[in-house]
């Protein structure tokens, strides 16, 4: 789509720029103007911190895409790829019994250059949400695992998370102990997981995982192993990534989950 100006939230999707595209998304503004023998990038924060950058050339215009991506990137690359979610509601499952919720999901937004073969390139990354760029330590001060954290919601099949801030994700919780568990926190690498969206929407989904609560000598845990998104269809588009991705693999919860 080719926008001059949108003085509402912006739309996830393709921008197609030839003369100047003002963004607005919550607590960021973003501008993308023609010079003379370049094209500018100007984004400004809720708080007045300011970036500027260039595109060299002499094209006529540029296209840039506007996706959700993965919460690894601000504000450093510290972490193994884990994501330490804590549930602000815990949730309780009986035994032998298996439950599904949906719950937010924090994400960043990347800008991506389009290339003439439709390859992206990762121009930018900023966060709507300051507060979510956090790090949380699971495990003992010893051999605990270093995570991205963010407090989350549980969502009703029909809510929709706050827009550019949560995608939804879809968490199956078995639990095959011989009484009942109460989940108040959830850990897992999450590289490996897609984003997806609908154009010309805010609205974003996540890969959902599975959990499964067992017993082993040494005490209960939680194995997590990523599934793909269980809705997918023609609507959705998959987002770019600004990084390479891990294995898909499982992740063990021996260090507790409540």
């Amino acid at each position: 789509m080719t926008v001059e100006n949108q003085k509402e939230y912006s739309s996830y999707g393709d921008y197609s720029i030839s003369d100047k595209l003002e963004l607005f998304l919550p607590k960021t503004q973003i501008t993308i103007e023609k010079k003379e023998n370049c094209f500018s990038y100007y984004r400004k924060n809720s708080e007045n911190q300011e970036l500027r950058k260039s595109i060299p050339g002499n094209k006529e215009k540029i296209r840039i895409e506007i996706a959700p991506v993965l919460p690894l990137n601000l504000p450093a690359k510290k972490t193994n790829d884990l994501m330490f979610l804590r549930l602000l509601e815990s949730i309780f499952v009986e035994k032998n019994s298996t439950t599904n919720i949906l719950v937010e999901f924090p994400i960043e937004i990347g800008i991506f250059i389009v290339n003439s073969d439709e390859t992206r390139d990762f121009f930018d990354c900023f966060t709507c949400e300051p507060m979510h760029s956090r790090f949380a330590l699971y495990g003992t001060p010893e051999n605990g695992k270093l995570c991205m954290y963010g407090k989350v919601k549980l969502l009703e099949e029909s809510e929709n998370p706050q827009p550019y801030v949560f995608a939804k994700m879809k968490v199956t919780i078995t639990n095959k102990l011989n009484k009942g568990a109460s989940i108040g926190k959830l850990v897992f690498p999450v590289t490996h997981h897609n984003i997806y969206y609908v154009d010309n929407t805010s609205d974003a989904h996540i890969d959902d995982i599975d959990a499964l609560i067992k017993k082993e000598p040494a005490g209960n845990f939680i194995e997590i192993k990523h599934v793909d998104y269980s809705k997918k269809d023609k609507s959705l588009k998959t987002a770019p990534t600004t990084d390479v991705k891990g294995e898909k693999e499982k992740f063990t919860m021996e260090w507790g989950f409540d």
